[in-house]
């Protein structure tokens, strides 16, 4: 329950700052931080409390990040109409770096704890769980840098349209890599896990629903757009 409360809570604070985010998003990168700087020293110095309960789990496992990535990757398959679309399609760069700098803290705790088992760690499934880490972690780089406005503009659109389309198995592999690391303690029987993977498997698979629906529409929208361009082309002028 927990979970879904911090969860909520970081929508709506998302939500309520949109603006402010847009037209001033460098105070909210230095929150972040300061965030990531906070989980860890609260990590170091074993801080306990109902507001930790609440923090701590959204910077371990991610779900910070998770949950503004999700944002970012829904707001792009929403009617045009949609008001949420409306609302939050001005800011989804922003999102994604807010994103990317929660995700390093997430990268860095479990690196810091896996960086002694690296000898081991060519066998099994800690080997695939590292692989699988680190290509997200090299797709999450590639994003992260072509959003900045500077490689953006310095780049071809055509292309950089194709490099932002390594977002789709960005976010598939991360919602499996977040659901492998939550399996063990979900089969154990722990609620928070369970809960955990539940929410993150709803939320993949009305992505994966909607965003089929819009390659459909896009697909039917194609032809019709191109009838009308003929149609144009052949009326006298």
């Amino acid at each position: 329950m927990r979970f879904i409360v911090a969860l909520v809570v970081s929508f709506a604070l998302v939500w309520a700052c949109a603006k402010p985010l847009k037209k001033h998003p460098v105070p909210f990168y230095v929150c972040a931080v300061a965030l990531v700087a906070l989980y860890f020293w609260g990590v170091s110095a074993g801080v306990r409390g109902e507001a930790w309960s609440y923090f701590q789990p959204l910077m371990q496992r991610c779900a910070l990040a998770f949950l503004l990535f999700t944002v970012v990757m829904f707001v792009g398959v929403l009617g045009e109409g949609n008001p949420l679309r409306t609302h939050l399609m001005p800011i989804r760069r922003q999102l994604s770096i807010l994103a990317c700098i929660f995700a390093c803290g997430h990268i860095a705790f479990y690196g810091a704890s896996y960086l002694p088992r690296l000898a081991s760690a060519f066998s099994g499934n800690l080997a695939f769980s590292l692989g699988l880490a680190a290509l997200i972690t090299a797709l999450m780089v590639v994003l992260w840098v072509t959003s900045a406005q500077r490689v953006k503009h310095a780049m071809k659109a055509a292309s950089w349209k194709r490099v932002q389309r390594l977002a789709y198995p960005f976010y598939v592999l991360t919602y499996v890599h977040l659901a492998l690391l939550l399996m063990p303690s979900a089969v154990a029987g722990n609620e928070v896990a369970v809960l955990s993977i539940a929410v993150y498997s709803v939320v993949m698979g009305a992505y994966v629903v909607l965003r089929l629906r819009k390659a459909a529409a896009d697909r039917l929208a194609e032809p019709a757009a191109a009838a009308s361009d003929l149609d144009l082309e052949a009326a006298p002028a």
